[in-house]
């Protein structure tokens, strides 16, 4: 069975979906960049800064905690979840299609004529 290509899903995704999935909520916008309360670590306060985001290079960081990383990093922190299974329900949260790696061994299979 053929893996998740976890680098072409990581191209896919956009933060700003998921920060919208995730119900975030925006206390400070600068451009691109925007801040508000931490969604692994839930930030006491609503009008908290400590979590800070990128959308044009889709990163993020939390002050707070320490946490960063991209998009499937972020849904998988809040989520817990393990990353196949995280990767799997994203895509179908988000209605996309899961982007599959093709190992040599599947490539061989297919070049064999029936």
């Amino acid at each position: 069975m053929p893996g998740i290509d976890y680098t072409l899903l990581r191209q896919q995704l956009s933060l700003a979906q998921v920060l919208d999935l995730l119900g975030f909520t925006v206390t400070t916008r600068r451009g691109p960049q925007v801040r508000g309360p931490c969604p692994v670590h839930g930030s006491r306060t609503p009008h908290s800064r400590s979590f800070a985001a990128h959308l044009e290079k889709n990163c993020w960081h939390c002050f707070g905690c320490g946490a960063g990383g991209n998009a499937l990093d972020l849904y998988l922190a809040v989520t817990r979840l393990p990353v196949y299974e995280g990767a799997l329900e994203l895509c179908a949260r988000l209605h996309l299609p899961v982007p599959r790696r093709v190992t040599p061994r599947c490539q061989r299979a297919a070049r064999r004529p029936p």
